[in-house]
């Protein structure tokens, strides 16, 4: 039997495993359905998911997809040790941290409480009194801290660590609204048959992206994401995307 010295081996390795051979992509996203939770046996599922699975398949990469409460995903993705997550709503201060890619997703965040409070809901000032339960920390609390100051402080703030949780907590009356995206509350409506109900008046629009590490994404490398995710809105796979998780694309900028 031949015999093979340490310089052979090494050589040997370097043949069945190229040095240029892509690293594999770190993905964390937080439960955020329809756009990336866990689903039973399925494991992780959502429009997210599958956006960023097609990206591998274009950048010719191995993913490793994990899901971690909102927080720890931030900063996860801020410290490099993960590469991009979904979803996340664009911000300035988020900006220092994260390249976001072009936006994927309208959506529009509405307040929802049990109909006895919903209905009585017309304008900011029917706000008094109440307490609104948000995820905290979001770009969807600053929305909530935004019309909080329009509304002189008129109403409370009540931070969860979910949207789930605070739609749980007014349907168990602990809260009287939760202040969440429509997307996200129309599955757990949905899907849970809570008398729960939307009020339609009030909220605000905001989009979601994909968001990635500055520390380990070069400029480079953000720029080839850019335009696979361009090529996958000129070809409708990101419409198709929509249409099965029912959301709203954004059109092509």
């Amino acid at each position: 039997m031949r015999r093979f010295n340490i310089k052979q081996l090494i050589a040997i390795g370097i043949l069945l495993f190229p040095l240029h051979a892509a690293q594999a992509f770190v993905v964390v996203g937080h439960e955020s359905e329809p756009f990336y939770f866990i689903s039973g046996s399925k494991g992780i599922q959502g429009a997210c998911y599958e956006i960023i699975q097609q990206l591998c398949k274009l950048e010719a990469r191995h993913c490793k997809f994990k899901i971690a409460p909102l927080r720890l995903a931030l900063s996860m993705i801020k410290k490099g040790e993960a590469d991009l997550g979904c979803p996340l709503i664009n911000s300035p201060p988020r900006n220092s941290a994260f390249s976001f890619s072009r936006g994927l997703f309208k959506t529009h965040l509405y307040f929802y409480g049990l109909p006895n409070v919903a209905q009585k809901i017309q304008k900011y000032e029917d706000l008094k009194g109440l307490s609104v339960g948000v995820q905290s920390p979001s770009m969807i609390e600053v929305s909530l801290q935004r019309i909080h100051e329009f509304s002189d402080k008129s109403f409370k703030i009540m931070p969860e660590a979910t949207a789930i949780l605070a739609l749980r907590k007014v349907e168990k009356k602990n809260y009287q609204l939760a202040y969440v995206s429509g997307d996200t509350a129309r599955v757990w409506l949905k899907r849970t048959h809570s008398p729960v109900i939307e009020v339609p008046q009030l909220g605000e629009d905001t989009e979601y992206a994909i968001f990635f590490s500055r520390k380990t994404i070069s400029e480079k490398q953000f720029n080839k994401l850019q335009s696979h995710l361009t090529e996958l809105s000129k070809n409708r796979f990101l419409d198709s995307i929509a249409e099965k998780y029912q959301l709203t694309p954004l059109a092509d900028q």
